[in-house]
């Protein structure tokens, strides 16, 4: 058999792999924006009282909500590991940027499961709780989204690099992200870049990896 018929079902394997995890990454929002559609503003209280009214009150939106959230975040892996597959073929060789890009992906993603998971646990022990521990179960969620804000343009910064780079996507991505990384770092209006545009900056992503699978 020639070199090139065995190439071929590679090759083709591998943009299979970039068309599922565009639609992962598509899924992944989906899942994020009902999993906050569920959860509402429940647990948005500065008052440790009413936390552990929450905690008391909607466990199971909290628990059913948080449970969506890390199943999307399970998504977004797959969406990273073919984003990976787009930026170093087009980086080539050892693809250090790439490397550092897809690190604070999966950096960030694995901050993001947990994220939930902690009102989850105020939900689970809610009966055990008094109010000051309920407050500060909640606040330790805070500290894991803070995390997430300030880890995620890695992420982004990498790709912008690669993109602008290579042209692998258009170059307006590329300052796009690097747009969303730089409000990141803003500590007063961070927290809306990593709720409302990086979901936004996923589905852009995701609409090119499917366009260059089909390409190939």
């Amino acid at each position: 058999m020639s070199e090139a018929a065995i190439a071929a079902p590679r090759a083709e394997a591998t943009w299979d792999w970039v068309r599922n995890g565009a639609f992962a990454g598509i899924g992944a929002v989906i899942l994020w924006v009902v999993a906050f559609f569920i959860i509402g503003d429940v647990t948005n209280k500065d008052d440790a009282t009413k936390i552990l009214a929450a905690y008391h009150n909607h466990d199971v939106r909290i628990l059913a909500g948080g449970l969506i959230f890390v199943i999307g975040v399970g998504l977004f892996f797959f969406f990273l590991g073919a984003l990976r597959s787009r930026l170093l073929a087009a980086e080539g060789g050892n693809g250090p940027v790439t490397t550092v890009a897809y690190a604070g992906g999966v950096a960030v993603a694995t901050i993001l499961a947990i994220f939930p998971s902690v009102d989850g646990a105020g939900a689970i022990d809610e009966k055990h709780l008094d109010p000051s521990a309920a407050s500060a179960i909640h606040k330790l969620g805070d500290a894991f989204f803070v995390a997430a804000e300030y880890l995620l343009p890695v992420l982004l910064i990498g790709t912008a690099i690669v993109v602008l780079k290579t042209k692998v996507f258009p170059a307006w991505v590329a300052w796009l992200s690097i747009v969303i990384a730089v409000v990141l770092w803003i500590g007063p209006i961070g927290w809306a870049a990593l709720i409302f545009a990086f979901p936004i900056w996923v589905l852009i992503v995701s609409t090119h990896l499917l366009r260059g699978a089909r390409a190939v």
